[in-house]
């Protein structure tokens, strides 16, 4: 099928695998730890600074109304236990990703807060849909 193009439903696909095989030549891979690491990202729609702890280290703080899709920091490699915290390190949201988890553009694990002063949405994976905002309790965001 080397440079064959087929049709599907008067769609055209072609296999381009010649460009595929020069991108794969020896000492141009990734590291496997850097391609088996899925995107971890951040949405913070809060009035506070959160900032995102994996294992124990602090990886990125976001300003308030920030997004970070996904962060650059260097991240550890699974399992990740994740904390989003305010400013004064109350922890206002925790997602756990295991080693083993399938992580794809299709599926993930996520975490939502709605807390009193807005909105906090942690993702490996797809971004969270959902539900319309829905205040939480006055204070939790202290």
């Amino acid at each position: 099928m080397n440079g064959s193009v087929r049709r599907y439903g008067g769609i055209v696909l072609a296999l381009v695998t010649a460009g595929f095989a020069a991108g794969c030549q020896e000492g141009t891979s990734p590291s496997p730890s850097a391609a088996s690491q899925p995107p971890l990202s951040i949405s913070n729609g809060t009035s506070i600074p959160v900032t995102l702890v994996v294992n124990g280290s602090v990886v990125e703080t976001v300003a308030p109304g920030g997004r970070q899709d996904p962060i650059t920091a260097p991240l550890p490699a699974r399992p990740w236990t994740i904390e989003a915290r305010s400013p004064s390190g109350r922890v206002l949201s925790t997602l756990t990703v295991g080693a083993a988890d399938y992580i794809s553009s299709a599926s993930g694990r996520a975490v939502r807060a709605d807390l009193s002063c807005g909105r906090l949405d942690v993702w490996s994976g797809p971004p969270l849909l959902g539900p319309m905002y829905s205040p939480g309790p006055s204070g939790d965001c202290e």
